[in-house]
């Protein structure tokens, strides 16, 4: 692993905290569907993220990457879904074990030529993810500052978000190799 795909991994894990909080400090005003839906989109973002990490980290290992996908996304869902509702906490349970498998099966199947392009792919994914929640929970919060009215004017966090995505993409090669 190099430098730079623990920095992404860093923020990516920066990123989907912020978003668990904020949607803890939300979690009495939203309705339950509200609740397990932020649970499943989280849990299968992190799940897909860490099951292709691990499929391209232990190409030789299905078994193993697919083990530590699973349970990444799976314990993500069960955390995240604790603050709503049991069926938040089932769905965000059984979206992570899917996303965890699938990411491991897409991880060892690729060539390491498009390990790079993947990795930044997944991240862009938990990160549009983590965006779209932040957007629908921040309609819920009564005090708004100047960084609550910043992230919800799409026209300003979109170039934002692209710009984050470039500038990281640029930190390119992930693997040695």
């Amino acid at each position: 692993m190099s430098n730079s795909l623990i920095l992404l991994c860093f923020l990516l894990f920066a990123i989907s905290a912020g978003t668990g909080i904020s949607a803890f400090i939300v979690r009495k005003k939203v309705s339950s569907m509200h609740g397990m839906l932020f649970t499943m989109s989280i849990s299968m973002g992190i799940g897909l993220f860490a099951g292709t990490l691990m499929g391209i980290l232990f190409q030789d290992n299905m078994l193993l990457a697919t083990v530590i996908g699973m349970g990444v996304g799976s314990v993500i869902g069960i955390i995240i879904g604790i603050f709503f509702s049991f069926l938040a906490v089932f769905e965000g349970l059984l979206s992570g074990i899917m996303a965890g498998m699938m990411g491991a099966m897409l991880g060892v199947m690729l060539s390491p030529i498009d390990w790079d392009r993947i990795i930044m792919i997944m991240f862009t994914i938990v990160v549009f993810i983590s965006l779209m929640i932040l957007f629908e929970v921040f309609t819920y919060m009564k005090k708004r500052n100047f960084l609550i009215n910043i992230l919800q004017n799409p026209f300003l966090v979109g170039p934002l978000f692209f710009l984050l995505c470039y500038l990281l993409f640029l930190q390119a090669p992930f693997f040695k190799g």
